[in-house]
């Protein structure tokens, strides 16, 4: 009668766990391989057509295979226009970001650490002003700014890219001092510190990632505004996004401007969150820290 060995049961066992993990390994890196590519083959189709020329951009089939040309760069850079728009955008952007969290962080602060009356009416309140869609409140805004003389300046687009991002820095960085603990502050006031110094010496610097995270969204959301530009501007803080929009006419598209301009767009974008991505990762992860 034959006897099974022990030693060779629990290799066998062992053999088949490993490979059921190499197996596991395998397809999820094909997945995330194939997710990835579905991703960023937009991005890809977008950057090959700037760089063909006119004739090529859109060819059906699609040339695959070609010399690549920065003729598209070169005709867009030629443009005065969008030189101006996309100066103007970087210009308006920053300025709204630098602002809206000089505002937006401080209050986060005092509606986190401090009893404030009908809290919960305050932040709900800050919310409604992203709770009606851009095209229900871009005619009452275009009549103030008529009447205010903002119609068609860098400082009324400032101040509109601030208003619909004010109240996502807001919550988000509520959220995120909720998760820092008080003994840190308390700590510092027995060291001698004042309240403010304590916030900007204490708290400021364990938000950093919080911060930075809302500063990307912001940035993101207000360079890629399009409606309020639409119907706010008419020339002088025409934005980059409305000045790529007029490649599209009514009878023809511009492929090739089109791709060059949209890809020029996406640069800012990536500076900035190459700029900060350390920040990133801890950021997108606010409120995971248990208050003591």
């Amino acid at each position: 009668m034959a006897t099974s060995d022990p030693d060779a049961a629990i290799g066998s066992q062992r053999l088949d766990k490993g490979t059921k993990e190499t197996l596991v390994t395998v397809v999820r890196h094909t997945i995330l391989l194939g997710w990835s590519f579905v991703v960023l083959f937009p991005l890809y189709w977008l950057v090959s057509m700037s760089l063909k020329p006119p004739g090529q951009a859109n060819s059906l089939p699609p040339d695959w295979i070609f010399l690549p040309t920065v003729y598209n760069y070169i005709q867009l850079i030629q443009q005065s226009d969008f030189v101006a728009a996309f100066a103007n955008s970087v210009l308006m952007v920053s300025a709204s970001v630098v602002i809206v969290l000089l505002i937006g962080v401080p209050a986060a602060y005092v509606l986190s650490r401090y009893d404030i009356p009908m809290e919960r009416d305050v932040l709900v309140w800050i919310l409604s002003s992203r709770m009606l869609p851009p095209i229900a409140v871009v005619i009452p805004f275009f009549v103030i700014f008529r009447a205010l003389n903002l119609f068609d300046t860098r400082i009324g687009m400032v101040l509109m890219y601030v208003s619909i991002n004010l109240s996502l820095v807001v919550w988000v960085m509520k959220a995120f001092f909720d998760g820092i603990p008080e003994t840190l502050e308390e700590a510092a006031r027995v060291d001698g510190a004042t309240q403010f110094q304590g916030f900007r010496k204490v708290v400021l610097p364990a938000a950093k990632p919080g911060i930075f995270s809302v500063a990307i969204i912001s940035f993101i959301f207000a360079w890629i505004e399009l409606l309020f530009g639409l119907v706010l501007t008419s020339f002088e803080a025409v934005p980059v996004t409305l000045f790529v929009y007029s490649f599209i006419g009514s009878r023809s598209i511009e492929w090739s401007l089109l791709a060059a301009a949209s890809t020029a767009m996406i640069v800012p974008v990536v500076v900035f969150l190459v700029a900060v991505n350390k920040y990133l990762a801890a950021g997108l992860s606010f409120g995971v820290v248990i208050k003591e």
